[in-house]
């Protein structure tokens, strides 16, 4: 396994992939509720397994981007930025996420910006104030 060379390939998810994206996902402290492979594009090693993931969560009138998880080894080697491409690409319509502050300069190349507290929308609310609990602050962006 060598990130320094691209041998890695991004797609859909499969049901079959969800324990995977479970591990890896947990791995970094991401959002586990209801994982739907549906709902996400992953990115496989050259032995197909999982390395990156990032999903597309519904809620009513919006889409939250969360899951983001690229396994250790492979942070700094494009997987994050391929597979957030790859989910934003057939996507219209207001996507949210939330972050902490190191990372708000890497979802701003998404065309994602900062929004006020007050711009938050319902369903968001519990799940920012669990992560904010967690992290002591946290940020929420849009892409429109």
């Amino acid at each position: 396994m060598n990130p320094g060379f691209r041998s890695w390939q991004a797609g859909v998810a499969h049901a079959d992939d969800i324990e995977q994206i479970k591990n890896l996902v947990e791995s970094v402290g991401g959002d586990l509720e209801r994982l739907q492979p549906e709902q996400f594009i992953v990115a496989r090693d050259s032995e197909q397994r999982i390395i990156g993931c990032v999903r597309l969560k519904p809620y009513p009138g919006f889409y939250e981007l969360a899951s983001l998880a690229v396994a250790s080894e492979w942070r700094a080697s494009g997987v994050g930025r391929e597979v957030i491409n790859s989910i934003l690409k057939s996507h219209q319509g207001p996507v949210y996420l939330i972050c902490e502050d190191q990372v708000i300069e890497f979802f701003r190349r998404f065309g994602f910006g900062l929004i006020p507290m007050s711009q938050i929308l319902p369903g968001l609310e519990s799940k920012i104030a669990r992560y904010a609990a967690e992290a002591g602050h946290i940020n929420v962006m849009r892409r429109d």
